[in-house]
């Protein structure tokens, strides 16, 4: 373009940064060039082109811009790529790499308009024009961007519960954020318990977790803890900063939910249960030592109340694989499957970094719905790695006396425990009774079931100076890739 000629003949560096130059002969008269550079090496994927749309947009923003036009020049090569290189939803990953430079957080909208009043302005843009060289057609393109429109609601309901404290998101306030978001939406119906007897008996390891706090088809399930301490097994040493951040699986889920719901998607039923509760520390709080019922009638010893997040998880798991085991008992033959979400380990991100991780069960693993789930996260930019469970997992947990059934955990972090993200899935599937629908019990009992970690993902992993990291919204967009026959 003859309006960055100049600029390339004097600097030899210039395109190799987001620069803006002036340009009289395009809309408001500047231009911001976001270089992606290569997409072929062997550890290049789609992300690049998120960084370099993010990175655009949020230039074009800080120089004033209120309705950016983005230009998507070239269309990624289509072969000779890696193997983890699937840029078959480039369009959609530029979408929301525009809409995130241009998102601000419901904390941030809330504060303006108390600040200011009417004239509070609480979105950073009016609009964003997208203009694609290289699509296929104008239909495909509509259908990109109606799915990543579709994503990103759901993904910024994801995020608006996400960077909510401890006060401003307890659980019940969490559980009022997604009624409001979701009870216009079509196809959502939408349960809400807060009887503590009712949770009590229904819920058993999640009601003795917060107890101490308390004042085909898709079965998803969510934790969602809105502050822990880590209970009488407390966190020290400056290890509870961030910790406002452990709801954001369920947050994940109910995004998900709602991205579902506006896109319309009829291809998948689903079903999620979302756990809230506050791990703190008071008078009754659960204590180690102590031998608590799950749900499914296993007996589990508590050796550390900081792991509670799978104590939150594990009866909803059994209710699911109730719903699931009743529905084939009435002849309902159809595909089901449970996953979680969860920011359960550090372990996660000592063994991957700020990537997420499947842990599968063996009817999960022959039908390769963790693997799903990776490829999905590739062509969304939000990849995972998939972990396998073995025989030391469930051997770990496995009890030694004849006072209880299975050990919710050992008394270590996770970080400073072998395989430390890897077990907790064997403990789930023991205290939820989902050890009875593996392999072993045949094709016509088998559960598929596949916990997800996404401590990793669900922030961006950047240097925060003393704040926290950003929040990312995964696994919105990796579920609806996943799940969604559209995408």
């Amino acid at each position: 373009m003859s309006a960055i000629q100049p600029f390339v003949q004097v600097d030899k560096k210039f395109g190799k940064t987001v620069v803006l130059v002036p340009a009289p002969s395009v809309g408001g008269g500047r231009l911001v060039l976001s270089p992606i550079g290569s997409l072929d090496n062997d550890t290049d994927d789609v992300r690049k082109i998120a960084d370099a749309v993010k990175a655009g947009v949020a230039r074009a923003i800080d120089a004033g811009s209120k309705r950016p036009a983005v230009f998507l020049a070239q269309a990624p090569p289509s072969e000779d790529v890696g193997p983890d290189a699937d840029y078959s939803r480039w369009v959609e990953v530029a979408v929301l790499a525009a809409l995130d430079a241009s998102y601000t957080t419901l904390v941030v909208r809330e504060h303006l308009a108390a600040t200011h009043g009417a004239e509070a302005v609480l979105e950073k843009v009016e609009s964003i024009f997208m203009v694609v060289h290289g699509a296929s057609s104008d239909v495909d393109l509509a259908e990109a961007v109606r799915r990543a429109k579709a994503i990103e609601q759901g993904r910024r309901l994801a995020v608006d519960m996400g960077y909510g404290d401890a006060e401003r998101m307890t659980p019940y306030r969490c559980a009022e954020t997604i009624k409001a978001a979701v009870s216009s939406l079509p196809g959502i119906t939408y349960e809400e318990i807060k009887d503590l007897e009712t949770i009590k008996r229904e819920y058993p390891l999640l009601y003795n977790s917060a107890r101490a706090s308390f004042s085909g088809n898709v079965y998803l399930v969510g934790k969602g803890v809105t502050y822990d301490t880590g209970g009488i097994s407390l966190k020290v040493g400056g290890a509870m900063r961030g910790m406002s951040r452990d709801k954001l699986g369920a947050c994940g889920v109910a995004g998900f939910v709602a991205a579902t719901a506006v896109m319309q998607e009829t291809s998948v039923d689903i079903s999620s249960i979302l756990a809230f509760e506050r791990n703190a520390v008071g008078p009754a709080s659960l204590l180690p030592d102590e031998v608590v019922v799950s749900r499914a009638g296993v007996r589990v010893l508590i050796n550390d109340t900081d792991a509670e997040g799978r104590l939150v998880m594990t009866d909803a798991i059994a209710e699911c694989r109730e719903r699931i085991v009743a529905a084939r008992a009435a002849g309902n033959r159809t595909h089901a499957a449970i996953f979680t979400a969860a920011t359960l380990t550090g372990h996660v991100i000592r063994a991957y970094g700020w990537y997420g991780a499947t842990v599968a069960n063996g009817p999960a693993r022959r039908d390769g719905y963790d693997r799903r789930l990776a490829l999905a996260g590739l062509a969304y930019g939000d990849p995972f790695e998939n972990s396998v469970m073995r025989r030391e997992d469930y051997q770990f947990v496995a009890a030694r006396t004849d006072r209880e059934d299975v050990y919710q955990s050992n008394d270590k972090p996770s970080t400073l425990t072998n395989r430390g993200h890897q077990y907790p899935a064997a403990f789930i599937i023991k205290a939820s009774g989902l050890d009875r629908h593996g392999l072993a019990s045949g094709r016509e009992s088998a559960i598929p079931f596949v916990h997800v970690d996404i401590a990793g993902s669900a922030e961006d992993g950047c240097d925060p100076g003393l704040g926290l990291c950003a929040i990312t919204g995964s696994p919105v967009a990796t579920f609806a890739g996943a799940f969604w026959s559209s995408a």
